[in-house]
């Protein structure tokens, strides 16, 4: 039987970098800037995102998956609640909950909460992420 491979931890600057790389990502989703949360991502054709239940592929895609999440509400705030960072080969495994409290266009306010799982990657001197998979719990 093969003996498992130990996990590398973090390095405390790698560490504050994927951390900040979430606080970005939820600032630029409440101020419902497009161009701030796409900064976040990686500038690919093999980006995936999951943006609204929907799979969204390459940048363009992604933009568009936001574009349609900003028209459609008046408000979001974006709050990460719970998350483990793994290290995985060059890049690191982001796993938590968060919360999205919307005011939706026509309609009433929503708290939603997600599961969500990410691979980020160091590119080009920043970190990015390159897979963003977010399931919604049900109430």
């Amino acid at each position: 039987m093969a003996k498992p491979v130990p996990v590398e931890s973090l390095s405390v600057a790698d560490l504050a970098e994927v951390k900040e790389l979430d606080r970005r990502l939820c600032e630029a989703i409440g101020r419902k800037d497009v161009d701030a949360a796409m900064a976040c991502f990686w500038n690919s054709p093999e980006l995936v995102a999951v943006i609204g239940g929907n799979v969204q592929q390459g940048p363009a895609a992604v933009r568009s998956g936001f574009e349609q999440l900003f028209d459609q509400n008046e408000s979001i705030r974006l709050e990460v609640n719970q998350v483990a960072y793994v290290r995985s080969g060059d890049g690191v495994i982001g796993v938590g909950t968060a919360t999205f409290d919307l005011k939706p266009v026509t309609g009433q306010r929503q708290r939603l909460v997600e599961r969500w799982s990410d691979l980020r990657r160091k590119i080009d001197g920043r970190w990015v992420y390159v897979l963003d998979h977010t399931t919604m719990v049900p109430k």
